[in-house]
């Protein structure tokens, strides 16, 4: 069979055989043509692509293609931990924590079984607790409102990107207490609105809910009902010292709390006096007030217990310098002059923010036991916040002939060397966790030719 370079296709050469099929695929080349279609058939050398504005099945050389967007199917989730193994080179890899020793760590994944990581190869270890989600997305613009005659949010591999001022809307059915969680990130200053609890999708200003404002590092609360402003803080320094972060709302309409995380650690925590539960809505808006482009991505909203377990540091200041005792710790350059505290690198991390020391002994049915100096301890997986790994010197995995990227739904990506193609799975190989057979189910693109530095900024382009 002849294989094709990537080309520039006209619709209107070709009758369209099939246009009730619902085309949820994408190949993108290297002078970035794209077709929309199928994947008919995948090797380590080609791709074959069926499309509606094709007579037949085509064939590509994949040293010509950008990449494959595909229509992600994760399954319902049961699990109530998920813990995120981070690689030295930056793959996060999501599953539930199986075992632990100094040599390796095993993931139960739905995507490629169980995963076993070498210890050399991981940078990192979060565990969060999994809740019943309301919504997780985004998976397209279907069910989402945008403000105004001109659309200011695209949509493209699992993320919303803003174009121009505007909002983004979606009836979420917020429970009275609720958690709100997504990803972002951006170019320069981060500016961005996040109302919740909303009854008008439509208005930029609705007339229930609140209203978060972000500018930079300082965020504002107020009531869009009562346009009272209910709270500000100047401590979120990370939004102003990087381009992304994980924010999460925690909002409870039976006490008024509205708590403010950034990348897990808690900010602040504010109280609505006047907080009436009746006229509220149950949308959230993301809303964009200038054309600085703003990304969002792995939207999370479940149900929350109300209960505020940890209280923002009374000393943290935004990172200004403290008055008092902390004050007089510090020397004229801003370093401390008292001996740090040596850290333990074996200590197990709590969601409730307390610590324990100890070494992992088992991980059964959701339970994790730690052997401690005083007796073993035995806790469910989704109460650890973090666990403190046996201290090495780390490696990168090297890079394969073949490697690819494959993105997740919720944004994380894994790189491997593509091995083998069968129906409904990729086999692949990595230093870090062997070899593995992935359902291409679970993920929402694949990139080719990810060393190629004319592919990179390809991407970098589009990305932005």
């Amino acid at each position: 069979m002849k294989l094709v370079p990537p080309l520039v296709i006209f619709a209107a050469a070709f009758t369209l055989a099939s246009t009730a099929d619902e085309v949820k695929s994408t190949v993108r080349f290297s002078n970035n043509d794209q077709l929309t279609g199928a994947v008919e058939s995948l090797t380590t050398e080609r791709l074959v692509w069926k499309s509606p504005i094709l007579e037949k099945p085509a064939p590509f050389f994949l040293k010509d293609v950008l990449d494959l967007t595909l229509a992600a199917a994760p399954p319902e989730a049961v699990a109530r931990h998920e813990a995120a193994v981070t690689l030295t080179r930056g793959d996060v890899i999501r599953g539930q924590l199986a075992s632990v020793s100094d040599e390796a760590v095993e993931l139960d994944t739905w995507f490629a079984g169980r995963m076993k990581f070498n210890r050399l190869n991981i940078a990192d270890i979060k565990i969060s607790e999994r809740p019943d989600f309301i919504y997780q997305g985004p998976a397209g613009l279907d069910g989402w409102k945008q403000s105004g005659d001109k659309p200011a949010w695209t949509y493209q591999n699992s993320h919303f990107r803003s174009v121009a001022a505007g909002s983004i809307a979606r009836n979420v059915a917020l429970p009275d207490e609720c958690a709100i969680a997504f990803d972002a990130a951006w170019r320069g200053s981060f500016s961005l609105k996040l109302v919740f609890f909303s009854d008008d999708l439509a208005s930029d200003h609705p007339a229930s809910g609140y209203e978060m404002t972000i500018q930079s590092r300082s965020l504002y609360l107020r009531s869009c009902k009562t346009q009272k402003f209910l709270g500000h803080t100047a401590s979120a320094v990370t939004l102003q010292e990087n381009e992304k972060a994980h924010i999460e709302v925690r909002v409870s309409l039976k006490s008024g709390k509205i708590c403010l995380f950034l990348d897990g650690e808690i900010i602040d925590v504010w109280t609505d006096p006047d907080v009436v539960r009746s006229e509220m809505g149950r949308g959230i808006h993301f809303i964009t007030q200038n054309e600085s482009p703003v990304q969002i991505s792995g939207i999370e909203v479940s149900a929350w217990d109300g209960e505020v377990d940890k209280l923002p540091n009374p000393q943290a200041m935004g990172g200004l310098r403290q008055f008092g005792i902390q004050g007089l710790m510090e020397t004229e350059d801003g370093t401390e002059s008292a001996p740090k505290k040596e850290t333990n690198k074996r200590r197990v991390e709590l969601r409730n923010g307390d610590s324990i020391e100890g070494e992992v002994v088992s991980i059964n049915d959701g339970m994790i036991t730690l052997k401690t100096p005083f007796r073993d301890v035995r806790l469910p997986v989704e109460a650890l916040r973090s666990l403190a790994l046996k201290p090495v010197d780390l490696e990168t995995s090297k890079r394969e002939n073949g490697d690819v990227r494959a993105w997740f739904a919720d944004g994380s990506w894994i790189v491997f060397r593509l091995e083998g193609v069968g129906e409904g799975i990729l086999t692949g190989y990595s230093q870090a966790f062997g070899s593995a057979v992935f359902k291409i189910a679970a993920f929402s693109r694949i990139e080719f030719n990810i060393y190629d530095p004319r592919f990179e900024d390809l991407r970098m382009t589009n990305r932005w």
